[in-house]
């Protein structure tokens, strides 16, 4: 990721990694899942990232999703390899955050036959440069919460031939008290 993605202040759906010429969406590669050699499933992706978030003067809900789209720019996560749900934020001025996602075809996909991706990881929040002592497992004005997202017992299933974005997104409840949320890293390694 050359620079920070644009902040996102929105209460839709809105991409916060790449959208523009100086830091273009991640493509995935055509086929990528589909094995070049050797014969079967295994082949993976790690995608991780972080940045900051802000609700200076009330607590807002907030939403956070990464996975695939066939449209780069797409709010709307089309094939989510991981989603929060609601989160209940607390006020700040100066929070932190970092998400890891561990994406494994079980099934590369043939053509036109889809793959299936299994995905785990999580997504963390927190109060940055804090030095107050924290308490585990409390989420408040010192300390960090941590949410397991994946797809679960549900896989994902992309079509081989069909070219597909990685991307993040997030979802405020309201503009109100001017929430906002920026990713100043995003890295996707392709492994196997």
């Amino acid at each position: 990721m050359p620079a920070s993605g644009a902040a996102v202040t929105a209460a839709a759906a809105t991409v916060m990694s790449g959208t523009t010429a100086a830091n273009p969406p991640y493509a995935l590669p055509l086929g990528f899942f589909q094995q070049q050699a050797g014969g079967g499933a295994g082949k993976s992706l790690l995608i991780k990232g972080g940045g900051w978030w802000s609700t200076a003067t009330a607590a807002r809900t907030t939403n956070f999703q990464v996975g695939l789209n066939s449209t780069a720019g797409t709010g709307a996560i089309a094939l989510p390899f991981g989603k929060t749900g609601t989160l209940t934020t607390v006020v700040t001025t100066l929070a932190l955050f970092d998400f890891e996602v561990l994406v494994t075809a079980t099934s590369p996909g043939f053509g036109a036959t889809t793959s299936v991706l299994n995905a785990l990881g999580w997504v963390e929040y927190g109060i940055g440069n804090n030095a107050a002592t924290g308490t585990f497992g409390t989420y408040s004005s010192n300390n960090a919460s941590r949410f397991m997202i994946g797809t679960g017992s549900v896989p994902i299933n992309p079509v081989p031939t069909t070219q597909y974005y990685v991307e993040c997104s997030n979802t405020w409840d309201a503009t109100t008290n001017a929430p906002t949320i920026t990713l100043t890293n995003f890295y996707v390694f392709g492994l196997n």
